[in-house]
């Protein structure tokens, strides 16, 4: 991977009528899941770039992240994938 690019972790937060797109500036271990990262680094370093409604449809998204669109409509909450980002 280049210097240019970096992997993030994409995680759907589980909610009662929507859901919560974070992106974390890393990926996970193996075996690891977002539930398992301490909760002042959830603050610090996740951000929301998207909302899913209870239909797993998108509501928004930020732009810089739009690619991924496909990725993401539809998922369930809890669930998580890692995404190859380009410096644009």
């Amino acid at each position: 991977m280049s210097s240019q690019a970096w992997v993030e972790t994409l995680y759907i937060a589980p909610g009662h009528c929507e859901c919560r797109v974070y992106a974390m500036p890393y990926p996970m271990a193996p075996n690891q899941t977002p539930a398992d990262v301490a909760m002042a680094h959830q603050l610090h370093d996740w951000r929301e770039i998207a909302k899913l409604d209870r239909d797993h449809a998108l509501v928004y998204i930020e732009p810089g992240y739009a690619d991924f669109t496909p990725d993401i409509v539809g998922r369930q909450g809890g669930s998580h994938f890692e995404v190859i980002r380009h410096a644009a």
